[in-house]
């Protein structure tokens, strides 16, 4: 006999830590200005998700036990979820397993397996936090841009867009992807285009460093915010957009080296694009400070680029004001209505 115990029936769980709600809350009063000190925080990837903590109970210690999650009662499909295996608590008889990736504003069901026979079936849900981040192995600073509400009231789709850092191992082997990650990566999530904006001399490849189911392409954005500014810079914004524009692109990684600046700026660029509110567009930008990488306000290397925008095109909002940035430089309206349309739900 298998007895749940937690979390309960009708539970909900936040996907974001203590920590990220708070540097959340700080971005929306406009109180935040640092995450720690940098020799304090090096090393420490607090952009990784909570865990939700499953516990149960079995009478029957012959048989190994087995944590299920799906988004269907039935559990006939099968979730992007990423589950730990199975322990025991040293204090108790109890058995745990952990579980992260879940998409935020869902309703999940669970039940445990063993022997071929199943416990009860509870039900949780995730609460409509504003940012989904990602634990994928070995790759900090990984997020969906998806989840959020537009200015409307339409949600972004989740499971199309992904941001981060570059996936290779670094010189120093302190990140890189690992095989745990490429399954998350690749099985999970179904990531099927990896954008790397980085230039040549960072890191050329010919291949992903997910393997070769996953599209690679390469454009070599200007790292400052002043270079988007120019022709050069929009060019390159028009290469990224053919990969977008693309239905079966997606789902879509990109990254820069530690996905802060230029795969910030395209963020912004696509939140413009959906119709992100300021407040929304600025906590995704700033949720980078919570990787040991870039531990302060991020904003502060954004606002060159607003400041630019309501010079050129007057007080607007920042959904207004990178539309009308990409138009002016060519980017085609109506490709770019496909685009928003496909990105929402609803």
């Amino acid at each position: 006999m298998i007895r749940l115990i937690s979390p309960e029936n009708g539970a909900e769980f936040s996907v974001l830590t203590d920590t990220q709600t708070k540097l959340i809350r700080q971005t929306r009063e406009g109180t935040f200005t640092r995450f720690g000190k940098y020799d304090e925080v090096y090393g420490v990837d607090a952009s990784a998700p909570a865990v939700c903590v499953f516990r149960w109970r079995s009478n029957d210690a012959d048989y190994p036990t087995y944590l299920e999650i799906s988004e269907a009662d039935d559990f006939s499909s099968e979730s992007t979820v990423d589950i730990s295996e199975t322990r025991q608590c040293a204090t108790d008889r109890d058995l745990f397993s952990s579980a992260s990736n879940f998409l935020t504003g869902k309703t999940y069901f669970w039940r445990v397996r063993q022997n071929g026979e199943y416990s009860e079936v509870r039900s949780f849900s995730t609460a409509p936090d504003p940012i989904r981040p990602l634990r994928v192995d070995g790759v900090p600073n990984f997020r969906d841009l998806g989840g959020r509400f537009n200015t409307e009231g339409r949600r972004m789709k989740q499971g199309l867009l992904y941001r981060g850092r570059f996936l290779e191992r670094d010189e120093d082997e302190r990140a890189g992807l690992t095989d745990s990650g490429k399954r998350t990566f690749v099985e999970r999530l179904g990531i099927k285009t990896e954008i790397d904006l980085r230039e040549e001399e960072e890191g050329k490849r010919t291949e992903s460093p997910a393997g070769p189911g996953v599209r690679y392409v390469q454009v070599s954005h200007d790292s400052s915010w002043g270079g988007t500014l120019n022709d050069r810079g929009m060019g390159q914004l028009h290469q990224i957009f053919d990969v977008l524009f693309d239905p079966a692109s997606y789902p879509v990684y990109f990254h820069c080296y530690s996905g802060a600046d230029r795969t910030g700026f395209i963020s912004v660029v696509i939140g413009g694009i959906v119709g992100m509110s300021d407040e929304n567009i600025i906590i995704d930008y700033n949720f980078t400070a919570l990787y040991a990488h870039r531990n302060w306000n991020e904003c502060e290397g954004a606002e060159g680029y607003f400041d630019f925008l309501r010079e050129t095109y007057g007080e607007r909002s920042l959904s207004e004001l990178v539309m009308l940035h990409l138009t002016n430089y060519g980017v085609d309206a109506d490709k770019l209505a496909e685009l928003k349309e496909f990105l929402l739900e609803g």
